[in-house]
């Protein structure tokens, strides 16, 4: 959390919000929201006023988040458990709207790659499906167990976390998922374009994180977290970049952070005449 404080005098948990409160009163679902994207996410929506729902199956880190919500004066819940299951999204949709009596917003960011980078050829059976576990089935479950409840009320907007991967190299299983991502916005955006729900997808390019507290500063979206001191961190920088910024336009990494602000948009009343699209947050990198 910074320490510059807002007009009102408390601290402020993204100042790239300057204030606004687009989401005011909203009840929303971010899941990975212990880390991450998902958890600039969920901090971006407090400040912006939305009442939060903290996902992910990790304790700690949905805890950290959540105690940081409400330590700016938030109204946030923590939900522990795995959303890669039907019973599982099920379980997280019953959760927040029994807190609450509805779901306004779903984002939907847990996910990541796994067991690269290498060649596609190169993975066993068990890594692809892990993969594909881990990256396409949540977001497809948690659509499939929230848009009864949106279609229901004739409202809600749903932001599902592409990846730049699809045009991508040494993530096989990962860009598939991920292109799998691209495809349940498009059709299910279509399907319920006349019942008051949109539904958008972000697509983050190499992340890096405003926020020391965050644990690994670099972060490809999606790939696994791990502890690494100074020296290996310059090395993961250094390789990162090589293997990156040629294909960003920009020549530099985005942050968890912006990438929040493109999701609170797509969430907001100021995108409500926008559904169906993939928004390649990737400086000037684009997807299909």
């Amino acid at each position: 959390m910074t320490e510059n404080p807002a007009p009102h005098g408390k601290p402020v948990l993204d100042p790239r919000a300057a204030g606004g409160k687009r989401l005011a009163g909203k009840v929303a679902v971010v899941t990975g929201s212990g880390q991450g994207i998902g958890r600039a996410t969920a901090r971006r929506f407090a400040e912006e006023g939305a009442i939060v729902m903290v996902a992910d199956r990790n304790p700690p880190g949905a805890a950290r988040t959540v105690s940081e919500l409400r330590g700016y004066g938030a109204e946030a819940e923590m939900w522990i458990g795995d959303v890669s299951t039907s019973d599982g999204a099920k379980a997280l949709m019953a959760a927040a709207i029994a807190r609450w009596g509805r779901i306004d917003i779903l984002v939907n960011a847990v996910g990541g790659s796994m067991h690269g980078p290498k060649y596609g050829w190169e993975y066993t059976p068990e890594e692809l499906v892990a993969n594909v576990q881990n990256n396409f089935w949540p977001t497809m479950w948690c659509c499939w167990a929230a848009l009864p409840h949106m279609v229901e009320r004739r409202s809600g907007a749903i932001v599902n976390v592409g990846s730049n991967s699809p045009r991508g190299t040494m993530r096989f299983p990962y860009a598939a998922s991920k292109g799998g991502v691209f495809a349940m916005t498009s059709s299910l955006a279509l399907e319920t374009a006349t019942m008051g729900i949109r539904i958008n997808c972000v697509a983050p390019h190499w992340s890096v994180s405003e926020d020391p507290d965050d644990g690994l500063v670099t972060r490809i979206p999606g790939e696994s977290r791990r502890a690494l001191d100074p020296e290996q961190r310059r090395a993961q920088m250094e390789s990162l970049a090589e293997r990156h910024l040629q294909n960003i336009p920009m020549r530099r990494p985005g942050t968890k952070e912006e990438q929040a602000a493109a999701i609170a948009f797509l969430a907001s009343e100021d995108a409500s005449f926008i559904t169906g699209q993939i928004l390649s947050v990737g400086g000037g990198a684009t997807v299909p």
